[in-house]
């Protein structure tokens, strides 16, 4: 469990502070168009697919391929070890997922999906891309 606070901070710092300069306001981002959506799952689809199956093969190299340089520092080897460990023991292997929304927040898409494990049916997994090209993913959490 402390390993996963750890992992989810790493994750949020980084996060935030990309998101501090582009967050003006504090109303949450409005869900996109259907044909804006339909643009970003383009790339964020096979950028997702290229993570979840990198996680489950156990392919780090795989699993960050499409990583920015902030996610590339706060989700090391040594981490990723750690966090494929902790979602195996907790959650099973990823199994498939379905859009539950996208959003853009400043210089951010965020896409939720619903999840399912082999020991979880109901996983809400976010994967946060940069708008500017090539859409590199800039944060990655696993709610239950």
């Amino acid at each position: 469990m402390r390993n996963e606070k750890s992992i989810s901070v790493l994750f949020l710092v980084a996060l935030l502070s990309s998101l501090l300069a582009g967050c003006a306001s504090q109303t949450p981002a409005p869900t996109l168009t259907s044909d804006d959506q339909a643009a970003v799952l383009e790339f964020a689809e096979a950028k997702t697919d290229n993570l979840l199956a990198g996680m489950n093969a156990k392919d780090y190299a795989m699993f960050s391929r499409d990583f920015d340089q902030d996610m590339l520092k706060a989700m090391s080897q040594a981490q990723f070890d750690t966090l494929k460990k902790d979602r195996d023991a907790k959650l099973g292997l990823y199994l498939s997922r379905k859009v539950n929304s996208v959003v853009k927040q400043g210089d951010f898409y965020s896409v939720l999906y619903d999840a399912e494990f082999e020991k979880d049916d109901a996983v809400t997994v976010r994967v946060v891309f940069r708008v500017a090209e090539p859409h590199e993913i800039s944060g990655l959490w696993f709610n239950k």
